[in-house]
């Protein structure tokens, strides 16, 4: 296991780890980075998500030197939780965009073509035999109806490859199935802000599972599906520039 990462912004402004998803890379961040790179050090990691939620944590920890606010989507929500589980002396706060919250949650919006892919033999030849189109469809519901799929999305996939694809849905699972992210955060008081997509597909929104943890605030985005840095770029960078304690008009790009 390994993690690299790509670092912009000024080395004397606070520290912003941005932690990608399930078969993703730190390109999933394009979007928001303009919006903080003149007011934060950003730390966009790589990782190699080969092994469990636990390892990747690990990787993250030895990039950094310093207390962060560390945000992560979906599966890098997972991640970023992981890292202060293992080094709270590195995490100051946290946002999570659509994290799984629970195997329940997840196994209700996931869909039978991660179901088959999983699957040995059948799962090897979809994903030998998927055309661009059939890419493209499998990442619909990582966006709202009607939303354009990013060539970059499709083309991290497919760079990850299949067997990584399964290991890191699995290792969802198992982290998720040990103890659900309600339960972790509890015991965890880092300021946190949850985000979500009103039209997500791939994950069931929750309900009152949060609402006793008074150190985590739950905003959902009308509009928006999965992946809110993408589609919603200029919400979540007001999100994070809140949360680390900057002022909005200060966190607009120049």
């Amino acid at each position: 296991m390994s993690a690299g990462a790509v670092l912009t912004g000024n080395p004397g402004l606070p520290t912003v780890v941005l932690v990608h998803g399930l078969a993703g890379s730190h390109r999933a961040w394009d979007r928001v980075v303009p919006k903080l790179e003149y007011v934060t050090r950003i730390v966009a990691v790589e990782l190699d998500s080969s092994g469990s939620i636990g390892d990747d944590a690990g990787d993250v920890a030895a990039l950094l030197d310093t207390r962060t606010v560390v945000v992560g989507h979906s599966r890098g929500g997972l991640v970023a939780t992981a890292l202060a589980e293992r080094r709270p002396d590195l995490v100051c706060a946290f946002v999570l965009l659509c994290p799984p919250w629970s195997r329940a949650a997840r196994l209700t919006a996931r869909g039978p073509v991660e179901r088959a892919l999983a699957m040995p033999g059948v799962g090897e030849l979809m994903w030998a035999l998927a055309s661009g189109e059939q890419q493209r469809t499998a990442q619909r519901s990582a966006f709202a109806p009607g939303a354009t799929v990013p060539d970059q999305f499709i083309t991290d996939a497919r760079t990850r490859g299949r067997r990584n694809f399964v290991r890191s849905s699995r290792a969802i699972d198992s982290y998720l199935g040990a103890r659900p992210l309600a339960d972790r955060l509890r015991n965890l008081p880092i300021p946190t802000e949850l985000v979500f997509g009103h039209l997500d597909a791939r994950l069931a929104l929750p309900t009152d599972e949060f609402a006793d943890l008074g150190h985590v605030r739950t905003t959902v985005l009308t509009g928006t599906g999965h992946t809110p840095q993408w589609e919603a770029p200029d919400e979540v960078g007001d999100l994070i520039t809140r949360i680390t304690g900057i002022p909005r008009s200060e966190g607009e790009s120049r």
